[in-house]
């Protein structure tokens, strides 16, 4: 059985009034039928019309189907701290970008779970100038979505952070590679003022993107938390804008600012932990071309002039 949800509605959250006891702890699978007793305290009876979740299992995403025949996300966290996240940027960042992003309905927290509107559109991997702006369009939406503040303490944050990650880096990777990126953080004394911090997707790709006609929608905020403009260019400068440079002129357009030569070395460390993570995540999730494309990346990046 499953505690009784909260329920997210327009400037309230409110409770049913029905207690139920919690559905589990951090890591542990809960089942499709638990997901969708839950989903039922929120939206009345429904089912199962597809199972969309990714093969890593970190989390489940159901689409399931109300009485009325209207549709809606049930999504469950593994992780602690990935539900905590995507909640806060449901509930605080989503709503400032509109039609870009879904609608939070209803959580539990003791469960991990959120329910979500459905966003039209097919998680494709779109190759064209306009789809790029309009996603440029929307990250700038989100870092709008609260005002932006000083980073004073940013190269300390991002040398704590590589610190996190240099042990099992270290494993990974040559010793050569891992003292590349520290020499991209330590750049980071040569800024003359401090980074603003906004609120970042810190996945933005287009693996998270759904494409609808003319419209753009993104998904998966579960790494979102403040962070400076730039990182969130980061996965997409070494993926999809590899050799397609007009699709990062396009982007910038929508976005509306290029960034300037601080940002670029903001760029470089950002770019450079972005890339040794995903060899540890790739390692770790049994994806080994998510793995061997980021080995590849950072060598690149070593030849790139900073």
């Amino acid at each position: 059985m499953l505690r009784a949800p909260r329920i997210a509605s327009v400037g309230t959250v409110s409770k049913h009034s029905p207690s139920v006891p919690s559905p589990g702890m951090e890591g542990e699978v809960l089942s499709i039928e638990a997901i969708i007793g839950y989903a039922s305290r929120v939206i009345g009876p429904c089912e199962l019309e597809e199972d969309r979740s990714w093969g890593h299992r970190a989390s489940t995403v159901l689409r399931l189907r109300d009485a009325g025949g209207g549709s809606w996300v049930a999504k469950r966290h593994r992780e602690r701290a990935r539900y905590a996240a995507e909640l806060a940027a449901y509930q605080q960042w989503a709503p400032g970008m509109g039609e870009y992003a879904a609608r939070l309905r209803g959580y539990d927290d003791e469960g991990q779970l959120l329910v979500l509107s459905v966003l039209s559109g097919e998680p494709t991997w779109p190759g064209d100038a306009e789809s790029h702006r309009r996603a440029g369009v929307a990250l700038r939406l989100l870092h709008e979505a609260e005002p932006a503040t000083p980073w004073d303490e940013f190269q300390m944050a991002k040398l704590s952070e590589f610190e996190d990650l240099a042990p099992r880096a270290s494993q990974l990777l040559p010793v050569d590679v891992v003292d590349f990126v520290l020499t991209r953080i330590l750049a980071l004394a040569e800024l003359e003022k401090a980074p603003m911090r906004v609120p970042c997707h810190r996945d933005y790709t287009p693996r998270n993107w759904l494409v609808d006609g003319e419209r753009l929608r993104v998904l998966d905020f579960e790494l979102a938390r403040p962070d400076v403009w730039v990182n969130d260019l980061a996965r997409l400068d070494s993926g999809a804008w590899r050799g397609r440079p007009e699709l990062r002129a396009a982007f910038l357009e929508g976005y509306g600012r290029v960034p300037d030569a601080e940002d670029e070395v903001v760029f470089g460390a950002c770019a450079a932990l972005t890339a040794i993570w995903l060899v540890i995540r790739g390692c770790e999730y049994g994806q080994p071309a998510l793995e061997g494309e980021n080995r590849q990346i950072l060598g690149e990046f070593m030849k790139r002039r900073w």
